[in-house]
């Protein structure tokens, strides 16, 4: 596997799982907003990721971040915690468990993988680990530690589900998360393409 493919999935993927687990106020993330606050912050991305991003997703989060801080919380909570049933359920189990619930069978595949490769993940406040920020970040970890887990990782465990979460984020009222969801879906693409990636049709449930 090229090296050059690994440091992009690794930027892109510690990047943007940031950008979908911890909220806007989070330090972890200042840095990483202030990257897509940059008025020319596509032309940096292309070259560091391998991906160009569309008109679109560019567009979609230069105007998100014209919004306060304290509107991009709001957004967040929203869209990723509630109280009211979430828009688009930020965990795989919710798409591929035929109950529709976190910690479902999916989850429980999906640690059995880390088991048995022995990777020691251990989840923020108990976070479900098919968090869709967490499985970025781990596709990170994957693509600098340990590559050749990549292909079963994300043909198994984040690309069964992954478009059909990125559309419903994509449809939401938040035009910064609307363009990082875009984004994301440029990106998976990408990598699928550049690893010559199949995944078998699966049931979603959501």
């Amino acid at each position: 596997m090229q090296t050059e493919l690994l440091t992009q999935i690794n930027i892109a993927s510690k990047m943007l799982g940031a950008l979908l687990y911890y909220s806007p106020d989070d330090a972890k993330v200042r840095s990483i907003l202030a990257f897509f606050q940059q008025a020319d912050w596509a032309k940096e991305w292309q070259p560091a990721t391998g991906v160009t991003a569309n008109s679109t997703s560019v567009s979609h989060i230069e105007q998100g971040l014209q919004r306060t801080e304290e509107e991009l919380v709001q957004q967040y909570q929203m869209l990723f915690i509630g109280p009211n049933t979430l828009l688009a359920p930020p965990w795989g189990s919710v798409y591929l468990d035929p109950e529709a619930v976190i910690f479902g069978s999916s989850l429980l595949t999906l640690r059995q993988f880390l088991r048995q490769h022995r990777i020691n993940f251990i989840a923020p406040s108990e976070e479900p680990e098919d968090h869709i920020g967490l499985m970025l970040m781990l596709t990170a970890y994957l693509a600098e530690q340990q590559p050749e887990l990549l292909a079963e990782y994300l043909t198994e465990h984040l690309l069964p589900w992954s478009t059909r979460y990125f559309e419903l984020l994509a449809s939401s009222d938040s035009l910064f998360y609307q363009g990082v969801a875009q984004l994301c879906q440029q990106t998976l693409s990408y990598w699928q393409q550049q690893l010559g990636l199949t995944t078998n049709k699966v049931r979603l449930f959501f």
